[in-house]
């Protein structure tokens, strides 16, 4: 939902998961947006920002990203995710 917004999580990973049962169906909860962004920031941020890396999407990665010229895309978090 937070995607349909334009809230870029940008550390997606079982660390930034909370479970928790409501009418007997378990409901996940992504926590942790200390490293989020929003659609409308000014471009890439490169290597100022990181997520946690083993769950990086390979894109991220690279050293065009670093150099901050690879936009974060929302396929990038459901990489981290997957």
């Amino acid at each position: 939902a937070w995607w349909k917004e334009g809230v870029f999580h940008r550390d997606v990973s079982p660390g930034n998961l909370m479970w928790y049962w409501k009418d007997g169906k378990r409901i996940g909860v992504l926590n942790d947006y200390d490293l989020s962004s929003l659609i409308d920031d000014r471009g890439p941020r490169g290597n100022e920002r990181t997520g946690t890396v083993p769950f990086m999407a390979f894109d991220l990665l690279t050293a065009k990203a670093q150099r901050g010229e690879v936009k974060h895309l929302y396929r990038h978090d459901l990489e981290s995710f997957v």
